[in-house]
């Protein structure tokens, strides 16, 4: 078993290694929020730290900082992503299939505006898979680590045993919370935002009401679910116009996933835009299946 000291300094070397990886980043002169390198020119941070895409510096050390633009964000996720003109430190190490448990030590790692390295260590205090914020993005797992996210830790990197980055941190995704973007999660994101800039909601192009199954429907059609969705909207050109619903349809499932089960809007936002899925559901006394093409929600402009 390591001594105190041991593990202090095993603690302490891990920090200053993650650490050449660490940046801050200023997104409107004031908020500080911490970033992750990925490679020699493109940084990692949290969202909510970028109030304005067109005044972004980016500080490594205490010399003069570094102007950046804006690639792309996502609120959903409290992901965003810079690109420096110029070459970076040394690019992040992730842990890409970390095997995490509750109780596991973890230290958070950010950098001041100065470029100070700063951390703060706990454990983790809670874990379970894939859930959904409150902006109805998905995220692969849900991670909470006991410990303090000082002012500017928001966007930094949040260290497992094995002094990998499992994930950044963000107090954006619930309330104020601790919690970390698991590395699978920050993949995919990171992905969307080099390609598009942002990453595409999902659009079935129906509104939908909880509705009840009266008892003499589900014994004619043998269902065993109780409650089910009817279409109450219909948008004109919409995946769900051209795969044939019509108002007044009551729709059973959607890519497999009962709508009975849990919240409707919950299941079509895990939806992913060009998925092909199938709907069933009932029209008059009568079951019937549609294919449907998911497509990309419109974006507001301005």
């Amino acid at each position: 078993m390591a001594t105190w000291s041991e593990l202090s300094n095993e603690i302490a070397e891990g920090i200053q290694s993650a650490g050449r990886s660490i940046v801050s980043v200023q997104g409107d002169g004031r908020r500080t929020a911490a970033g992750i390198v990925l490679d020699d020119s493109t940084i990692l941070t949290s969202a909510q730290g970028i109030s304005e895409a067109d005044n972004i510096s980016v500080w490594i050390s205490r010399q003069q900082p570094l102007k950046a633009s804006l690639l792309g964000r996502d609120h959903g996720s409290d992901l965003a992503l810079l690109k420096i003109d110029g070459k970076l430190g040394e690019p992040a190490l992730f842990a890409d299939s970390p095997q995490l448990a509750l109780g596991q030590l973890v230290v958070a790692v950010a950098r001041t505006w100065r470029g100070n390295l700063v951390a703060s260590s706990g454990i983790l205090s809670g874990l379970m898979g894939e859930w959904q914020t409150h902006g109805g993005k998905k995220i692969e797992a849900f991670i909470r680590p006991d410990l303090t996210l000082y002012p500017g830790f928001s966007g930094g990197a949040l260290l497992g045993a094995d002094r990998k980055i499992i994930g950044m941190t963000t107090r954006g995704l619930a309330r104020g919370s601790s919690l970390a973007v698991p590395y699978a999660t920050i993949k995919r994101i990171t992905a969307l935002l080099r390609d598009k800039g942002y990453v595409p909601s999902p659009y079935l192009g129906v509104g939908l009401q909880p509705v009840r199954l009266p008892e003499s429907l589900r014994r004619k059609l043998n269902l065993s679910e109780h409650a089910a969705a009817l279409v109450v909207h219909l948008e004109g050109g919409s995946p769900a116009d051209h795969a044939g619903l019509m108002l007044g349809d009551i729709l059973l499932a959607v890519a497999d996933t009962r709508l009975g089960e849990e919240r409707t809007v919950s299941i079509l936002s895990r939806l992913a835009p060009d998925q092909k899925a199938n709907i069933e559901g009932i029209r008059g006394d009568e079951l019937f299946n549609r294919s449907v093409v998911i497509g990309e929600r419109p974006r507001r402009q301005g």
